[in-house]
């Protein structure tokens, strides 16, 4: 059985953070009643915009690097092939491995790994990787779950 994970405040900071965006994003997007592909873009880039945030936050030297436009649209174009795969997630489960994925991506950078739950992802990160289409799976990135591969 499939339990949901006690989500701590670190986890439940990063949940909040990733719904507000996408509500922002959502708001300010034009079209009234969003296609599923739409939808799905916006999920990816409030994932984006929020891993975006929390890493400028937690290292001053890539806050500094990501001043120059250019070294900022890199990264997001790095962030955005890492976090593609989310977008395929099921709604209801998105934010939380969202948040459980950037955790274990921020806890990864400090050499810390004690607080990630894998059981959280389920099957359902492969199943969402074999639907993404055949350019994002040519990167590989996030898969296998749990070893970032370049």
């Amino acid at each position: 059985m499939n339990t949901t994970p006690v989500i701590d405040p670190v986890r439940q900071e990063f949940i909040d953070m990733y719904e507000e965006t996408l509500i922002d994003l959502i708001e300010k997007s034009d079209e009234s009643g969003l296609s599923e592909e739409t939808e799905r873009s916006l999920r990816v880039n409030a994932m984006v915009d929020t891993a975006l945030r929390v890493r400028k936050d937690l290292d001053p030297l890539l806050a500094n690097k990501l001043k120059s436009l250019e070294n900022l649209k890199d990264y997001k174009q790095y962030l955005m092939s890492e976090f593609r795969i989310f977008g395929f997630v099921s709604k209801p489960s998105a934010a939380r491995i969202f948040a459980e994925y950037l955790l274990l991506s921020l806890l990864n950078e400090f050499e810390v790994d004690d607080r990630i739950d894998f059981d959280v992802f389920g099957n359902e990160m492969n199943l969402a990787f074999s639907q993404l289409p055949d350019d994002y799976k040519d990167l590989r990135r996030i898969f296998p779950w749990g070893r970032l591969i370049d």
